[in-house]
């Protein structure tokens, strides 16, 4: 069966590979498809997906075009795997009354910053599925430096899933060491108490060899 085959199933089909099958589908459509090849998974990652739902924070960083974006997607499909999550967007029910929060939220480190500045619309719901996805992955964290007030956000997001012992997969460009003066100091040291740090190291991939 060549990838992207749809098996057949019938009514003596093993219901255990047909679940397996439908959320490999879910995954594979979640993940952006720039991000879908397989790549090599360093062992820290691995173990770290393995965890399932007490796996803590993975901190994925390293210099521009060094893949930590790709490394992210990999480890959360290989999580969502390990704990058979379907990824799902927030959504409302059949009558638009009662909103579920997304299983696994994905967002861009200042898509972020800017959905929580002061007067946005729906900024506590933003908080609230950051808080609570069973799996949150912010990418690119520290490439802006945030006001006060989306500092004061952040750190309510990063603090809850600390105390939470929730998932959370951070890639950034810069180390640990320099997070502080662009996310403050609380949200920074949470981070560094929180999460397994992968460096990644390597010529940027994006420029042509």
């Amino acid at each position: 069966m060549q990838a992207g085959d749809t098996p057949e199933f019938g009514p003596h089909s093993d219901p255990d590979e047909y679940k397996r099958w439908q959320l490999e589908q879910a995954v594979r459509g979640y993940v952006p498809p720039r991000f879908q090849a397989e790549i090599p998974i360093p062992e820290e990652v691995r173990a770290w997906a393995k965890a399932g739902r007490r796996a803590g924070g993975l901190y994925l960083t390293g210099p521009v075009g060094t893949g930590k974006t790709h490394l992210g997607f990999t480890a959360l499909a290989e999580w969502c795997r390990n704990t058979e999550t379907v990824p799902r967007a927030a959504r409302y029910d059949t009558w638009d009354t009662i909103r579920f929060g997304p299983t696994v939220h994905t967002v861009r480190a200042t898509a972020l910053l800017d959905q929580l500045r002061p007067g946005v619309n729906d900024a506590r719901l933003v908080v609230e599925d950051c808080q609570n996805a069973r799996l949150l992955f912010i990418d690119d964290i520290g490439a802006e430096k945030p006001s006060e007030w989306t500092q004061e956000k952040l750190y309510e997001v990063i603090d809850e899933r600390y105390s939470r012992c929730l998932p959370l997969i951070v890639t950034s460009n810069l180390p640990p060491r320099s997070l502080a003066e662009h996310v403050g100091e609380r949200s920074a040291s949470r981070l560094a108490e929180m999460c397994t740090l992968v460096p990644l190291t390597g010529p940027d991939r994006r420029r042509p060899s």
